[in-house]
C-alpha cells in the first residue's frame, strides 16, 4: 500500500474486533513510530504499548465517553514525551500520526484519544494515565491511541473533501 491510499484509508475507528493484535505488529509500529522527526532531532517522545485488557478499561474510565473507543481495542499505545522539550506536543503528535498511518499499513484501524489538557470529573485525564501507567515526573502523556482489528467500515477519504480555497499560493 502506498502512502496516498494510507492516507485515504485513514479514519477513526471506534469498533474494533474481539482479535489480539500481535506483540510483533504493536511493536513495530512503535518502532517505525519513533523515527519521526522530532525538533533539533531530540527525540523526546515515548511510547507505552497497553494490551492488558484491566489496564485499558482503567485508561478508558479516565475519560469516559470520550475514550469509549477503548471498550472494545485489544491494545492501546499511549504517547509520552519529556516536558522539558520545547518542542514535546508538537514532536509527539507527529509520533501520534505515525502511529495511525502505521497503523492501516498494518490493516489495523486507530482512533486518537485526547489526553493533554482535557479534565473529566474535575480530574486531569493526563495525570489519571500517568498515574495508571506509573509515567514517571517530567513527562507528558498527548494522548492515547485505541489500536484493532476493524469492526466497522467507513468510506475512504476523497480529495473531493478538500476544500480548494484553504490552499494558498505564495502569499494569503
Amino acid at each position: 500500500m502506498d502512502i496516498l491510499e494510507i492516507i485515504q484509508k485513514r479514519r477513526s475507528i471506534r469498533l474494533f474486533k474481539d482479535m489480539p493484535v500481535s506483540d510483533e505488529v504493536l511493536e513495530n509500529i512503535a518502532r517505525y513510530a519513533l523515527l519521526a522527526p522530532s525538533g533539533r532531532n531530540s527525540k523526546p517522545v515515548e511510547l507505552v504499548i497497553v494490551r492488558d485488557k484491566d489496564t485499558i478499561k482503567k485508561i478508558m474510565k479516565a475519560r469516559e465517553g470520550a475514550f469509549s473507543f477503548l471498550n472494545t481495542a485489544p491494545a492501546c499505545i499511549v504517547v509520552t514525551a519529556m516536558e522539558d522539550s520545547s518542542t514535546w506536543m508538537s514532536d509527539a503528535s507527529i509520533v501520534a500520526t505515525y502511529i495511525q498511518l502505521l497503523a492501516v499499513n498494518f490493516g489495523l484501524g486507530s482512533c486518537w484519544g485526547h489526553a493533554h489538557d482535557r479534565y473529566h470529573n474535575n480530574l486531569s485525564v493526563e495525570g489519571e494515565v500517568k498515574e495508571i501507567l506509573n509515567i514517571p515526573e517530567g513527562y507528558r502523556v498527548l494522548c492515547v491511541i485505541g489500536i484493532g482489528y476493524p469492526n466497522e467500515e467507513k468510506q475512504l477519504h476523497s480529495l473531493d473533501e478538500v476544500e480548494m480555497k484553504k490552499i494558498h499560493r505564495e502569499k494569503w
